[in-house]
């Protein structure tokens, strides 16, 4: 080990998957923007293929390039509308396309190509998506043109944390929808969060990103059955003996109140490990809780492992359980300690670190 390796646990990705596919009742298409949320996009869509999984949701005309490179035959839903130049990509490459606005419709139908595409609402989110008033309009210009209507579908701002607000925009969309033949449609709404409550088999298919992977922040009270897949190891590459007074990393920000053993690792914010994980943040050695003592540098952390046996190359767990099981450091964790997300933990976890498969 150099720098340190993200473990991706198969049998805990198939696990999730299959628990959510019993849990929607409906086709799952696998979120996979952002490199997968940071998993690898290769071998997330090998091992979701393996399962069944035929369906994968991207963020832009490039990201779904990168998934017909290692799946020539399923099907990729771009979730937001493209530039107009890349017209030919998507007609080469056989991707679906979240459509909203009239004069980017208007456009695909002018071309003459047979697209297929997904005719999304605003319920709420505010966003993208077509004004509710504007629905029936667009929804009768594609359905009188050459272009394939596969689907309709809304996204919601508030199913992590909001169950009314949520109900309100499924309602709605609901309404919106009811004066329209939605028979061999697909009508997707749901992401993670939702799917754990929305029952209502009005929908089909489920776009599911983060639970997927394992994390689940909707209700802390919810008892679930998800499996984190990601755990990230390094290892201790230097020992320093310091004096109490004396400050260690940038900045000097922290002064040592004793006279204390510091080891260092080989991994930064370059490897997408937080810069504000300091001074909350820690890492566990020989299964113990080590706190960071300076702030996050681009290639490397310094942590407290006074009173520890510790040597060169012992192994340091960033993200996921000790040794013994008995500690563990969660991605909500890490989140909570930089003031931030979840999803954005995850999708910052650099390439830097190579991923390797276990379970």
């Amino acid at each position: 080990m150099d720098r340190g390796y993200i473990y991706l646990n198969k049998k805990h990705f198939i696990s999730n998957l299959n628990y959510l596919k019993e849990i929607s009742q409906k086709t799952i298409c696998l979120v996979v923007k952002a490199n997968a949320y940071g998993h690898g996009i290769e071998w997330t869509i090998k091992v979701a293929e393996s399962f069944g999984v035929n369906w994968f949701a991207v963020a832009s005309v490039d990201e779904a390039l990168n998934v017909r490179k290692f799946s020539p035959e399923s099907k990729i839903l771009l979730l937001s509308e493209p530039s107009v130049s890349q017209v030919d990509k998507i007609i080469e490459n056989k991707i679906d396309l979240t459509v909203y606005n009239e004069t980017f419709i208007q456009e695909l139908i002018n071309s003459g190509h047979p697209f297929n595409v997904h005719l999304k609402v605003d319920t709420g989110m505010h966003r993208v998506g077509c004004e509710p008033d504007k629905f029936e309009t667009l929804f009768n210009l594609i359905k009188n043109s050459d272009i394939d209507l596969r689907g309709i579908c809304t996204h919601f701002p508030e199913s992590d944390t909001n169950l009314e607000s949520t109900n309100n925009s499924i309602t709605l969309f609901k309404e919106i929808i009811s004066n329209v033949d939605i028979s061999n449609l697909l009508v997707h709404v749901d992401n993670s969060a939702s799917t754990f409550f929305n029952i209502d088999t009005t929908f089909n298919m489920s776009r599911i990103g983060l639970a997927a992977y394992g994390t689940y922040v909707s209700n802390e009270n919810l008892k679930h059955e998800l499996k984190p897949i990601m755990e990230i190891k390094t290892r201790v590459s230097n020992l320093q003996k310091r004096k109490a007074g004396e400050t260690v990393s940038y900045g000097k920000a922290l002064k040592l109140e004793k006279d204390s053993v510091i080891a260092t690792a080989p991994i930064g914010y370059g490897d997408g490990y937080p810069w504000n994980s300091f001074p909350d943040g820690k890492v566990i050695v020989k299964n113990t809780f080590c706190k960071l003592v300076g702030r996050v540098t681009m290639d490397q952390i310094l942590f407290d492992v006074t009173d520890l046996n510790v040597e060169i190359d012992d192994e340091v767990v960033i993200l996921g359980k000790s040794e013994d099981s008995s500690l563990e450091i969660t991605v909500s964790d890490i989140a909570s300690w930089n003031r931030t997300i979840e999803w954005e933990i995850l999708t910052n976890m650099s390439k830097r670190l190579e991923r390797v498969e276990v379970g």
